[in-house]
């Protein structure tokens, strides 16, 4: 199969988009499918990890004067700009390069700001639309719509926005889980018991790849608060945060807080946690592969409802939107936590209730390939 890509990554954005587009991706790269990413050139980018990781890739430039409000504005542009910038991308790409396809077998898109206008106008170009999402606010054009988020109405809220020949997958047991965390061995947590082991405490910081209001900051204020100091904590961060300079030097002042860039070893850091401390998104379900209690905050409106109902179910405390959120409050929460083992054991098995060992991606994977042999067949 030839797969396109179509997902951004930014400082505004961050990259959870990119990052389980990148999960779909190596998985059909590695049954021996063609895999290309077109990538707009936001600040903040990840066009060079793509290609470092050898994958084909096609750059949209930035206009003049983008759009300045709502997902328009991750965007760029409008949706037929970005779909008249893409198709010239691709019937221009020099031969010095590696060539692209006339036809894709499948486009994936995964960009709040992409909807049926895009996916309506690359029709000519692909066999097939898998459009990935989690906020049910627009039309689409699609013929597999993957969302793998759970809220109390998760099964009904597409109804009226896809076409009848759609095939939805809604749920985290489609969860794009990278290999190392479906591939983990499931684990029986056994937690400190915090502040009177004499191990300390691992806590796990992470607030998305870019993190752009600082809150990874705020959580490490928020540890230092904490009257004991049996503790540790990863501090975990993108390439892209554009605060790097200053983590790096809280960091270097206190023993208690490891630094780590873009790691490629999430899971372990996970599997070695008691707690961890950070955002929504499709961090929710590594963490509930692992059966990690976490402490989490929205950094975006479309954070919200998945984090409650998880909280509701009992698999993690959540404390709401993050820019309503003071260090001291953080502070108080992390304590709470850290002294209740029997909390944090519920909470660990709430959680590995959420997402089916291996996660979707094969699931998808076979799809993927059945829809292309039904086609040409």
């Amino acid at each position: 199969m030839q797969v396109l890509f179509r997902t951004d990554a930014s400082v505004a954005i961050g990259s959870g988009h990119l990052m389980r587009c990148l999960t779909l991706a190596q998985a059909l790269r590695q049954a021996g499918h063609q895999v290309y990413f077109a990538c707009r050139q936001h600040p903040g980018h990840l066009l060079p990890l793509l290609t470092d990781l050898g994958f084909t890739t096609f750059t949209l430039p930035l206009l003049a004067n983008p759009p300045q409000q709502g997902y328009q504005a991750w965007l760029g542009c409008s949706e037929a700009e970005d779909a008249s910038a893409l198709v010239a991308c691709l019937d221009q790409t020099p031969a010095t390069t590696v060539q692209s396809p006339k036809m894709f077998d499948w486009l994936v898109v995964d960009h709040y700001g992409l909807g049926a206008i895009f996916c309506q106008a690359l029709r000519s170009r692909c066999r097939a639309v898998l459009q990935i999402d989690d906020l049910a606010n627009r039309q689409y054009d699609c013929d597999v719509l993957l969302d793998q988020n759970l809220v109390p109405d998760f099964a009904s809220r597409y109804q009226t926005l896809l076409p009848d020949h759609c095939q939805p997958l809604l749920g985290p047991r489609f969860a794009l889980l990278r290999p190392e965390f479906a591939g983990f061995d499931p684990i029986q947590r056994q937690f400190h018991t915090a502040f009177n082991s004499h191990s300390p405490a691992r806590v796990l910081v992470f607030f998305g790849g870019s993190d752009e209001q600082n809150f990874t900051t705020l959580a490490i204020n928020a540890l230092q608060q904490l009257q004991e100091s049996h503790w540790l904590a990863d501090i975990v961060i993108g390439q892209a945060n554009p605060h790097r300079l200053l983590l790096q030097q809280l960091c270097a002042q206190d023993r208690r807080l490891t630094l780590l860039v873009q790691t490629p070893g999430m899971a372990g850091l996970m599997a070695a946690a008691d707690l961890m401390i950070g955002a929504g998104g499709a961090t929710h379900w590594e963490r509930a592969c692992l059966g990690l209690p976490a402490i989490v905050v929205a950094l975006a409106d479309n954070q919200q409802a998945t984090t409650q109902y998880l909280a509701s179910l009992g698999a993690c405390i959540d404390l709401g939107s993050a820019d309503q959120l003071s260090a001291g409050q953080l502070a108080q929460a992390t304590a709470t936590l850290l002294n209740d083992v029997t909390l944090r054991a519920r909470m660990s098995a709430a959680a590995q209730q959420l997402v089916p060992e291996g996660g979707g991606v094969p699931h998808l994977l076979q799809l993927l390939q059945q829809s292309t042999t039904t086609r040409t067949t």
